[in-house]
């Protein structure tokens, strides 16, 4: 979405640096915003305050001015680094910085590139990615499986830990359910969550000294499971069905099969190709080029998080055989309108969903919203929005009026598709509720001419407002737009159920 009053709301938020303050680099640990930091630049090479850094990273730090040294604590693991030198001491092993340490205004600073390197992640057990255009230095519990994905297809309920290396796994049924034991499985927080769709009640991931443990509750007795790996990504699966599955080999020597009749389940498998007709999806990153958006408080575009959603949806949308998926732009392109409407109209697409970031000239309003097409407006914001949406048309060299015109006259053909997006939009915003702690700011409705101009049921989701400091912090979070991604990826899911788009020929 454009508003350019975002522009001098993210001056004001900056105004640390714009007033000629110290600079500083915003921080998020674990999804929520931290305290910032102080940074120095020289020779093109970025520095922060060790001290500040180590207690971000949830470390014990210990400042020593006469000698220059910092000592950087982790549950009893050290580092230590000296003022004037490249070398950093991690318990017994020393090694090199690509610079040395550097005082400023009396307090320590080191190569911000250290805190980003496998060392210092091993000692911290924290991992972090730095998004220089943003100045966000992004923090998470380091982990090498999860979070839990869950997802409800036509017979079959699948849930998912995805795995950053194969790790061995041992199954086994306990009362009411299923236990799956990861050794040597580290995991970024634990997690439980209630699924309740008639296979899965509800699931528990928790920490153990050496291994990670997932627990799924079934909804009741003589159901069927298994536990599987799944490739591209690799994954880790969870599979409920009422059905039996087929028996195969086992992938590994822990897999388990609950006995049942031989009856084969239809299950969403890259490795399998279907014999049913792919239906099409277009996904549609909001913006792009040199149209940016909305513009967030620490200057976040909302072009950038547009598209990672949307190659992270159209991920997920290829993982089963069941769609095809169309992307409007892969790559930081400005794409008009029409062209948008376009490609899904020429392709017959079956499903549209649109991606963007909410703005508001207030930093109270947050939450996601979810809209269908309609030419009255749910209410004066919904109207309000569309037109801004609709204002990139400017940049196209045309008239909004005459845009309103022509779309006004192709929707009036188009009317059977609004209960469809209506539908579509209600089983989105259902799914995003059960996975996102966000306010729900309901399912509404308004002109947008980037579904007005599409045949198929189409919806746009604002997914946060970049304006709102807490929801800019999650969207610009990779594992938060993940969580935001699957709650779209589950309402496609339940929206295809529902006219039997993902049955298989048996």
């Amino acid at each position: 979405m454009r508003l350019f009053l975002c522009l001098s709301l993210a001056a004001f938020c900056l105004a640390p640096q714009a007033w000629g303050g110290p600079p500083v680099l915003q921080v998020s640990v674990s999804g929520r915003p931290a305290a910032p930091i102080s940074l120095q630049r020289v020779d093109g090479r970025i520095f922060i305050d060790a001290k500040q850094a180590g207690e971000a990273y949830g470390g014990q730090v210990y400042w020593y001015p006469i000698s220059g040294r910092v000592l950087l604590s982790f549950h009893g693991r050290r580092a230590q680094l000296v003022v004037g030198s490249s070398q950093v001491q991690v318990g017994e092993r020393s090694s090199a910085m690509d610079r040395a340490v550097i005082l400023r205004a009396s307090q320590p600073y080191a190569p911000l590139a250290f805190f980003l390197g496998e060392d210092f992640t091993a000692l911290s057990g924290m991992e972090s990615q730095f998004d220089e255009s943003a100045m966000l230095l992004t923090i998470d519990r380091h982990c090498n499986l999860g979070p839990v994905r869950w997802f409800s297809y036509q017979n079959l309920t699948r849930l998912v830990l995805e795995l950053k290396k194969p790790l061995g796994h041992t199954a086994g049924a306990r009362a009411g359910g299923v236990e799956v034991d990861i050794p040597f499985g580290a995991i970024d927080a634990p997690e439980k969550g209630s699924i309740k769709d008639g296979l899965i009640e509800s699931y528990a991931l928790r920490q153990d000294l050496h291994a990670a443990r997932l627990s799924v509750r079934l909804a009741k007795p003589g159901l069927n499971w298994r536990v599987r790996e799944l490739q591209a990504p690799l994954r880790l699966a969870v599979e409920v069905s009422a059905a039996a599955f087929e028996e195969t080999a086992p992938q590994t020597a822990t897999d388990a099969l609950a006995p049942a009749p031989q009856v084969r389940v239809p299950v969403p498998s890259a490795q399998e190709p279907s014999q049913q007709k792919r239906h099409l999806i277009i996904v549609d990153a909001g913006h792009g080029g040199k149209d940016p958006g909305a513009a967030g408080t620490r200057g976040t575009k909302e072009k950038d998080i547009n598209l990672a959603a949307a190659q992270e949806l159209t991920r997920l949308l290829k993982e089963d055989d069941f769609f095809d998926v169309v992307m409007t732009r892969s790559d930081d392109t400005f794409i008009p309108l029409a062209e948008r409407s376009r490609i899904a109209n020429d392709g017959k697409a079956d499903l549209f969903v649109s991606l963007h970031c909410n703005a508001h000239h207030s930093s109270r309003e947050q939450g996601f919203e979810v809209y269908f097409v309609s030419e009255n407006a749910s209410d004066p914001e919904a109207e309000r929005l569309a037109q801004v949406e609709n204002s990139v048309v400017a940049l196209e060299g045309k008239s909004p009026a005459d845009e309103q015109a022509a779309l006004i006259l192709h929707a009036m053909s188009k009317t059977e598709n609004i209960n469809d997006s209506s539908e579509l939009a209600a089983l989105v915003s259902r799914s995003l509720r059960q996975r996102v702690d966000l306010s729900y700011r309901g399912v509404k409705q308004a002109g947008f001419f980037v579904l007005r101009g599409t045949d198929a049921p189409a919806i746009l989701v604002e997914m946060a407002f970049l304006t709102n400091r807490k929801d800019e912090t999650k969207l610009t979070t990779a594992r938060y737009r993940r969580r935001l991604v699957d709650g779209i990826y589950a309402g496609l899911l339940d929206y295809a159920k529902r006219r039997h788009w993902l049955e298989k020929d048996l």
